[in-house]
This record gives structure tokens, C-alpha cells and sequence, in this order.
């Protein structure tokens, strides 16, 4: 089905195929089950914009909001990747899953780790809550949120995980970090990839998610990798990024978008790093063994007033921070180093 300009209708339409033992309906892929004709031209099911098409034989999947696979940027993941999956509970969490090797997060280091079913991962307890808090929440845990939103499995969709030491999946996530990363020096030692797998939102059954969210660690450096598949549209308030122990050091996607409103359909095409569908990001402390560029910047400023080094860090330094921000830099690191005045 191709769709391109769709004028405003005054009626009740109806988009999909039935017969007397299959069936499938755009209405179940938009929220409150009412079909968006004016962007049909832009939305899909196999990620080509204004198509959505279906396998209508038996024994065949049939109808699907999402893509009919996750895009290639996911790391292995499900039965083939001989995931652990997580049991079917709506607001749910897996068990306590031991880590091989510990994991280093902004100054801590943790043994432990919880996929939990509402799109985030915690070290300390599970977390059961489906509204999500915005970042920074200055909150007494560490949280990474690759997709933080009233999620419920139990009808539709998987939520699966794998921790890697050997292998191919360590290669690879060794030469991402280097890419992405070219200041670090860097051989993954330890992968662990949690996936949620066409997962619905809840109440509604019929639509499906697909993310993942991968940790990479040398024991001493750590990065988070966020990957994006179809995103169903959904009305509900949605939390991605990570956050920290008193929000020390804390990132939310949605200081990235206009109007502070996270495009969730559009999260498989967006990317900090030039990958489409994939975010990146540094989650440990400076240490030994990794080189940073220290980067100067000369700011001119002209103003017929005296302005204290308070003034300079809220009034210039702040607003040239949120610039960075909006470009994927990460500026918990800025610091007035040196402040001149000059006579014109």
C-alpha cells in the first residue's frame, strides 16, 4: 500500500485486509486507534516512508507495525543469539543478573544489573514504575533509560539479554567504540545487550517497539550504546538517556529536540554519532589510559558592564554549554579555566 498527499477527510476511513481467519488494521498502529491519513505519507512498517506492506499467505506473520526485523546497527539478540528472556509481566523486571566481569558507571562499579520491563536497566533493585521521571531527577539511583515508558509484554513481543567475554560481539563493539570514539584507546573486554523485541505499549496490544540498549566495558572505560528499530507512535511521556546518583552526570534525549519533545517515531533515523537509529555515549570517569583533546575556546565579549566570573559562567558559559548539548557533546566537563578582561 503507497501512499503520498492525503487531503484532510470528513469521514471514518479504513486501512488493512480481512478475510475470515486473518486480519490487520493501520487503526492499531496510531494512537487511540485512529488513523493519521494526512502523514500516511510518512510513516511505514518496513521503514520506507508512505509504504507499508504484508506477507498474506498462511504461515506467514501477517500484520505488523513494526519492522518485519530489527535494522542491521542491532547487536545479536533473541533464541539465535542464545539470549536469556525475560518471563511475560506487565511493569516487570528480570531476576538479579550477576555480571561477569564488574561494570564501571560514572565513579561506581557494579556487579549486578536489572532489565527492567518499562525500557530501562538499574544495578541496585529493580525498578517497577511505568511513568517515567525526567532527567536529571536527582534521584539515589543510576539509571540508563534507552526507552523509559509504559511497556507491557505479556501479550505481545520479547525482552531478552546476553552477556558477551569471547567472540565476534566484542570485536565489533571494539571497533565501535574506536570509531566513534577516536580519542580512546580501547579493546572491549565484556558486552552485555539487552533487547525488547516488538514489545506493546500498554493497554494497546496491537502496537510494537523494537531497542536495545548494549554496555561495553574494559573494566576501566565504559560505554552505553542505544539502538532503534520501529518506535509505534504513542501519546505517553517517554524518558531516554541516563542519569546518575544526584544527576552528577545525567543526558535526556529530549534536550535534543525542538520543544523539549522526544520524536520517538523518528528515533531509527536520528543519531550524536552519524549512525542512523544508534546513540552513544561515554558512561565512565576520566582514567588512565584513555587520551582527551582539551579543547580552548576565546569568547569575545562586548558589554559596557563589569561581569563577575559568576556572571561569566551563567550568562555566557551556560548558554554556549546548551549549544554543545544540542549538537551531542558532552559538557559536564566545562570549567572557566581562565577569565581576562580587557580595556577597548
Amino acid at each position: 500500500m503507497n501512499y503520498g498527499d492525503i487531503a484532510p477527510p470528513s469521514m471514518e476511513v479504513e486501512i488493512g485486509y480481512d478475510n475470515w481467519e486473518a486480519h490487520g488494521s493501520l487503526r492499531t498502529c496510531y494512537p487511540n486507534n485512529t488513523i493519521d491519513v494526512v502523514n500516511l505519507h510518512s510513516s511505514s512498517n518496513i521503514n520506507v516512508r508512505g509504504r507499508w506492506a504484508f506477507a498474506t499467505s498462511l504461515q506467514s506473520e501477517g500484520f505488523s507495525c513494526g519492522y518485519s526485523s530489527a535494522p542491521g546497527i542491532f547487536y545479536p539478540f533473541g533464541s539465535a543469539a542464545g539470549d536469556t528472556f525475560s518471563f511475560r509481566s506487565d511493569d516487570g523486571s528480570s531476576p538479579l543478573i550477576p555480571l561477569l566481569p564488574s561494570f564501571p558507571y560514572f565513579g561506581r562499579t557494579y556487579q549486578q544489573i536489572y532489565v527492567n520491563h518499562n525500557g530501562d536497566l538499574t544495578f541496585n533493585q529493580p525498578l517497577f514504575q511505568y511513568v517515567p521521571n525526567e532527567f536529571p531527577e536527582n534521584s539515589t539511583r543510576d539509571i540508563i533509560a534507552p526507552f523509559w515508558i509504559d511497556l507491557d509484554n505479556r501479550g505481545k513481543g520479547s525482552i531478552s539479554y546476553q552477556q558477551y567475554t569471547t567472540g565476534d560481539v566484542l570485536q565489533n563493539a571494539t571497533r565501535d567504540v574506536n570509531s566513534y570514539f577516536p580519542n580512546v584507546t580501547f579493546t572491549a573486554t565484556w558486552v552485555f545487550v539487552a533487547t525488547w523485541d516488538r514489545v506493546a505499549y500498554f493497554p494497546n496490544t496491537g502496537t510494537e517497539t523494537t531497542f536495545q540498549v548494549v554496555l561495553i566495558s574494559d573494566s576501566n572505560l565504559s560505554f552505553v550504546f542505544m539502538n532503534y528499530g520501529a518506535i509505534a507512535p504513542t501519546l505517553q511521556k517517554a524518558q531516554i538517556g541516563y542519569d546518575t546518583i544526584g544527576s552528577s552526570h545525567h543526558v535526556s534525549l529530549r534536550t535534543f529536540y525542538p520543544n523539549n519533545t522526544i520524536d520517538v517515531v523518528n528515533l531509527h533515523s536520528s543519531s550524536n554519532i552519524n549512525v542512523q537509529g544508534r546513540w552513544a555515549f561515554a558512561t565512565s570517569l576520566r582514567s588512565e589510559g584513555a587520551s582527551y583533546d582539551v579543547v580552548g575556546v576565546k569568547l569575545k565579549v562586548s558589554s559596557a558592564e563589569n561581569l563577575s566570573e559568576d556572571e561569566i559562567e551563567e550568562r555566557i558559559l551556560k548558554p554556549f554549554g546548551d549549544l554543545l548539548k544540542k549538537r551531542g557533546i558532552d559538557v559536564s566537563d566545562i570549567r572557566l579555566r581562565r577569565f581576562y578582561k580587557t580595556e577597548l
